[in-house]
């Protein structure tokens, strides 16, 4: 009977982990990237169009939609991405615009997220004469190499997806109502697909550039910038290239999953160990004082690894993997207090403990690890 059930229990210990573990793979499959709510995609002159007859419809941007405005093609073209931190990205590449002849104010862009100002390169390489629509315009290229700060969320790291833009502003910010940057659409081949205005052979590094638009975020101010204006709540539509970016699995999963998974073998074979059979124990070297030695160096080992990747992000709240780490606590904590009541004389009469010399918690090991990563996978996903 004792067999029978032990043997059950083995299946249903099982089939839970099973279910467990196809749960997070599941939930991890259906992980997607969501954009700001204040972020208008723009993929071509239609869409553009489309945006320009709502903002001024619904007055969204009430200064830009009263002004007779200049609209200024802009292009961009990405050559390379590198992350300098976790909130500042490197960028090179060229941007070009095409301003009418009789464009009255300078002929150039700011980037207001700009850092380390002092290494920004941002230099006019070429000049021409192009038309658009028919009409003489002049075509200003120019080379950037800039860092940008942007707050990023990596509350879902290593599954994380993010936006890396590059938000342009006119150089006359006192005329920002009277020009507007509008994507250079016959510039590129196609803006439609997934992918333009990158450099094929760009290094991506840990991320995997999956999608690359134009759009505009209606950004409110309240300040009219100590200008000769009567009104300090403005809501600008400001003009952004972006480009999507989701983190490389693989990569991911062999630095940080791999070593819990294998920390979490070694704490279960710890725990394999504890056996009130004196044959057995000789074998397995089991003693309290063993196991608690070997659950204090596993918390060692997964502390280190949790400080490390704290560090990368410092100034976020908990991200995803943390709580891997959370769950492999409170399980080194078991273990060790398994192994310390499993020795006290007094309790060697507890059936719920002792049964099947310690079978309970051995078989109940892997489904409340499992589990516990389930739940909190499908909280933070």
């Amino acid at each position: 009977m004792r067999r029978a059930t032990a043997r059950s229990l083995i299946a249903l210990s099982i089939l839970l982990s099973a279910l467990a573990v196809l749960t997070i793979i599941w939930t991890w499959s259906q992980t997607t990237h969501i954009l700001p709510d204040n972020m208008h995609t723009i993929v071509d002159a239609t869409a553009l169009e489309r945006h320009i007859a709502k903002d001024v419809a619904t007055g969204a941007t009430k200064a830009q939609a009263s002004a007779a405005r200049y609209r200024v093609p802009t292009g961009v073209f990405v050559q390379s991405v590198a992350f300098v931190s976790s909130t500042d990205v490197n960028l090179t590449g060229y941007i070009w615009q095409k301003f009418p002849k009789d464009f009255p104010f300078t002929r150039s862009f700011d980037i207001p997220e700009e850092v380390a100002s002092e290494e920004t390169v941002i230099e006019e390489r070429y000049r021409d004469e192009v038309l658009v629509d028919g009409v003489p315009h002049d075509l200003v290229g120019s080379y950037f190499d800039v860092t940008v700060r942007q707050s990023f969320n990596y509350v879902r790291y290593p599954l994380d997806h993010l936006t890396i833009w590059l938000r342009l502003w006119p150089a006359n910010v006192d005329h920002r109502d009277a020009v507007q940057f509008v994507p250079d659409f016959d510039s590129y081949s196609d803006t439609r697909g997934d992918v333009f205005g990158l450099d094929g052979d760009l290094v991506q590094g840990e991320w995997s550039i999956e999608r690359t638009f134009f759009s505009y975020a209606s950004i409110p101010y309240d300040t009219n910038f100590g200008l000769n204006k009567k009104d300090k709540d403005v809501v600008h539509s400001e003009f952004f290239f972006n480009l999507s970016a989701e983190r490389k699995f693989i990569n991911a999963f062999i630095i940080n999953l791999v070593p819990l998974l294998v920390i979490s073998l070694l704490l279960f074979s710890t725990l394999m160990t504890v056996s009130g059979n004196r044959d057995q124990a000789e074998r397995f070297g089991f003693n309290t004082t063993g196991v608690l030695g070997t659950c204090s160096g596993l918390f060692f080992l997964v502390l280190l690894s949790h400080i490390q990747v704290r560090s990368l992000f410092p100034g976020s709240g908990l991200v995803y993997i943390e709580y891997f780490y959370l769950t492999l606590y409170g399980m080194i904590l078991l273990v060790a207090l398994n192994g310390y009541l499993f020795s006290l004389k007094r309790l060697e009469h507890n059936g719920a403990l002792h049964w099947g010399d310690n079978f309970v918690a051995k078989v109940s090991f892997w489904p409340i690890l499992l589990w516990a990563l389930a739940f909190s996978t499908i909280y933070m996903l």
